[in-house]
């Protein structure tokens, strides 16, 4: 007798043995027939949830990248510490701010594996336009009680975030580059 699954369960369990899969075998290598293998279901059950692998990988970005912000937000939003304290502990603490990254093993290899560059550059970007709007809402408060003078919190907060994903993503950065945009937020600031 067939089992019938919530739409919801299925499309995780589809998304999750696809991830395994993509970690193994590599997105370039992996086909809709592997995944449907990896789960014991039929090719058709894949396509009924989702239209392509492509979808797939782009389920798997999304969940990531909410993953690793909402990990990390929780880190960064304390009311009690200013504006320059909150961009100090970030720039301090980057391997606790990285964890969440880890913590899902199939997903850290598929972003961060080897010959993973353009899906780590992609996953970063996600992150960025998710981060956007979290730090628009940072600055603002922070100009409303003083603490800085800039004229567009929503403009700067772009800058903040993809000027940083820039550095970042460069694979030729100086080790210390962290340390450098801490210091150069805090210099553009006036902190």
């Amino acid at each position: 007798m067939r089992t019938v699954k919530d739409p919801d369960v299925r499309k995780q369990e589809i998304l999750k043995g696809a991830l395994k899969v993509f970690a193994i075998k590599g997105y370039d290598k992996t086909t809709i027939t592997d995944i449907a293998r990896e789960l014991g279901i039929s090719q058709g059950l894949c396509y009924r949830y989702y239209a392509s692998k492509e979808e797939i990988y782009d389920a798997a970005l999304e969940e990531y990248a909410n993953y690793i912000l909402t990990s990390n937000l929780k880190r960064f939003n304390d009311d009690n510490r200013s504006f320059k304290e909150k961009i100090l502990s970030y720039a301090g603490n980057l391997k606790e701010y990285r964890k969440p990254e880890t913590d899902n093993e199939e997903l850290y290899e598929l972003f961060h594996g080897q010959n993973s560059q353009k899906f780590h550059d992609q996953l970063m970007m996600n992150i960025a336009g998710k981060l956007v709007p979290y730090i628009a809402e940072e600055l603002k408060k922070a100009k409303e009680s003083g603490e800085i003078t800039i004229s567009d919190p929503d403009t700067y907060a772009y800058f903040f975030v993809y000027g940083q994903i820039g550095v970042l993503l460069n694979t030729q950065h100086d080790p210390n580059s962290v340390k450098k945009i801490q210091d150069m937020l805090i210099e553009l600031l006036n902190l």
